[in-house]
């Protein structure tokens, strides 16, 4: 039997992945993921980037089918203490010399707070979180099993 997967929150660039199908490697964790919790979970956050990146190109087609495949999966909205905790980990990080992004800030704000997983491949900007103090958990869907 398949080893059990914890419910995970996906970052804006593994979900990105996914969609296109570019990287096998995130497909297939994706697939087993699916078969195990039916349901992707991911930000508003992540949504607003999705919808921003298919404006840009004028892909109205693909905008369409991306927000039909959204909207049967779960999306989480951040709740006023998220913007508090991405405040919080902008600044400390700020202090410590990295300079994050407020999408970033506010994704792992609530990962945190939903004490899940973040599935990432920007590895880079979060573990710049991870020094601030914040307990978040990254994992990375891009490395083979």
């Amino acid at each position: 039997m398949a080893e059990l997967m914890e419910k995970v929150l996906l970052d804006t660039d593994i979900l990105s992945e996914y969609l296109k199908g570019h990287d096998q490697t995130v497909v297939d964790h994706a697939a087993r993921y699916a078969r195990q919790h039916r349901v992707f979970t991911f930000t508003s956050v992540t949504v607003y980037a999705i919808v921003y990146g298919y404006e840009l190109k004028a892909a109205s087609g693909q905008l369409q089918k991306a927000l039909t495949w959204l909207s049967q999966n779960e999306q989480i909205t951040p709740v006023n203490a998220d913007y508090v905790a991405a405040a919080t980990i902008k600044a400390t990080a700020r202090k410590q010399g990295s300079i994050l992004e407020l999408p970033d800030c506010l994704i792992a704000a609530i990962a945190v707070r939903l004490q899940m997983p973040l599935v990432t491949g920007n590895s880079g900007d979060f573990r710049a979180i991870q020094k601030t103090g914040v307990k978040l958990t990254l994992e990375n869907w891009r490395m083979a099993t």
